[in-house]
């Protein structure tokens, strides 16, 4: 397993990882057919250990909030948001509420399978961050193959101007000590962008960052919000390379 280790920080010393708990945030629109799975696989898998599952759900058509009210399960906390929207602003939302040691977020899809977590977790013992990976170790990335091509382009472009050091840039995947958090915001604009910044943030301050590799599948169900439509994710390719350059300039 290939490792980024930027600059270490003493922030984990003489942690124990098995004795915190973690929450999970979970952004959703439109995610009916895959959240309960979602919720019954991160509970099984992260087990005494989990605090909470936040759900941030901006108010989807096909109900998945109700879905998810309905349960009533002991461990979600449901947040319906009706004036706001977007998954970089989801994403902060539940960062915000969530009151574990180890916040954790990831798309509740179900292409990013959550029984790779406890192996981002137990990273933290030694390191701020894991990030998963489809580029390092035995990561892959199973989607369609124009796809694929274009997220290896995509994270080769930020690897040449922001650091050669993180290899998926682009992940969505990531465990992280909720101290982090006093320092690195997330930018609540955009889509998927969000995720450069943050990580490259994180960087620039010196956290100390590792990449597990872990293998990308395709969603379970329902309809991807950015790879179903070629237009939109032409769009939000352009988008992140404006961001890498954003960054770069700024240094």
């Amino acid at each position: 397993m290939r490792k980024t280790t930027i600059c270490k920080t003493d922030m984990n010393e003489n942690i124990k990882i098995n004795s915190l708990q973690i929450s999970v945030v979970l952004p959703s629109y439109n995610e009916r057919e895959n959240i309960v799975e979602a919720i019954e696989r991160v509970t099984k898998t992260l087990d005494v250990n989990l605090m909470e599952i936040i759900i941030v759900d901006d108010n989807s058509p096909d109900g998945t909030w109700k879905l998810v009210e309905e349960l009533n399960h002991p461990k979600v906390k449901l947040i319906r948001r009706i004036n706001e929207k977007g998954l970089a602003s989801a994403l902060a939302t539940g960062i915000e509420k969530a009151k574990g040691d180890i916040i954790v977020w990831m798309d509740c899809d179900l292409g990013l399978p959550p029984e790779e977590i406890p192996r981002l977790v137990e990273k933290l013992e030694n390191y701020d961050m894991a990030i998963g990976s489809r580029f390092v170790g035995k990561g892959k990335d199973l989607r369609k193959g124009w796809i694929t091509i274009s997220s290896h382009l995509i994270n080769l472009i930020a690897q040449l101007f922001l650091g050669s050091h993180i290899k998926d840039y682009t992940s969505g995947f990531i465990a992280a000590r909720k101290e982090v958090f006093n320092t690195v915001k997330i930018n609540t604009k955009g889509f998927g962008e969000y995720f450069i910044e943050f990580v490259y943030q994180c960087s620039k301050n010196k956290f100390n960052i590792t990449e597990v590799g872990y293998i990308y599948g395709n969603r379970s169900g329902g309809v991807s919000k950015s790879t179903d439509n070629l237009l939109i994710f032409l769009k939000l390719g352009f988008q992140y390379f404006l961001k890498i350059i954003e960054l770069k300039l700024k240094g």
